[in-house]
């Protein structure tokens, strides 16, 4: 138990929730988080599952397959391609994204160079989309083309650098195996001064560089909901991020 955990358990209340917790845990329920390679950073985990079951779906787009070879491969040269404009460990990447393939490419790539996650919701108007990035002080964006016309607007207020711009389109099969939403559907949009990011990965030949995350360094500032004023960004460590993965898989 972590002095911190300790803290929290000499609080009267907290100590009879975990009582009462333990009392009614289902039977089947592993009491303890389960590490199947132990408590290592969750691209390191991505690294284990690659080599081990390389050719195991890991992700599926409307019939598009990414398997755990290609996300460690594509994640890898992510993480050079991150890496040759700046960003190291500590940098914090924002990423306004929908569900898409790009997403897990972007987020393994960014913990890869023990690098800060900001998820930044794709339903944010200008107000909420600035307050965040200059909230995180995001250093590169990672935008959906639907939503860089808004990016541009706001981006000259915020400490951002870089943006990278990706589409649905990247992804999607020529033949898709679902009914595709017309939202995923809608005209590719390539806006001038951002770098197009899936042509730069193929593009990219460097080695990604050789990091070993700090379990204890932040990982994400993944943002509350603001119900009750502007969102606020929560700390999740690398060893936070496992943890989650680890009691909810």
């Amino acid at each position: 138990m972590t002095a911190s955990t300790e803290a929290l358990m000499a609080d009267p209340l907290v100590r009879e929730l975990a009582e009462l917790q333990q009392r009614h845990w289902p039977a089947s329920v592993p009491r303890e988080a389960v590490y199947p390679f132990g408590e290592i950073a969750l691209s390191e985990y991505l690294r284990r599952w690659a080599a081990q079951q390389p050719d195991k779906p890991a992700v599926i787009f409307y019939g598009a397959t990414t398997t755990y070879a290609e996300l460690d491969a594509q994640s890898d040269r992510c993480a050079a391609l991150l890496a040759s404009y700046g960003v190291g460990a500590g940098d914090r990447v924002a990423v306004m994204l929908g569900n898409c393939p790009q997403f897990h490419i972007v987020f393994f790539a960014i913990l890869k160079l023990g690098a800060v996650h900001v998820p930044v919701n794709p339903l944010f108007k200008e107000q909420e989309m600035l307050y965040e990035l200059n909230d995180s002080g995001a250093k590169v964006l990672v935008v959906q083309d639907q939503l860089a016309e808004m990016a541009q607007k706001v981006l000259p207020k915020t400490s951002v650098k870089t943006t990278f711009v990706t589409s649905f389109h990247d992804a999607l099969p020529a033949n898709p195996t679902l009914p595709v939403p017309p939202s995923v559907l809608a005209p590719r949009i390539a806006p001038a001064g951002m770098v197009d990011l899936m042509p730069a990965l193929a593009a990219t030949t460097q080695a990604a560089p050789a990091v070993s995350p700090d379990l204890d360094a932040p990982a994400a500032f993944n943002y509350t909901g603001g119900t009750t004023g502007m969102p606020k960004g929560c700390v999740h460590t690398q060893r936070d991020m496992v943890y989650t993965a680890a009691t909810t898989c």
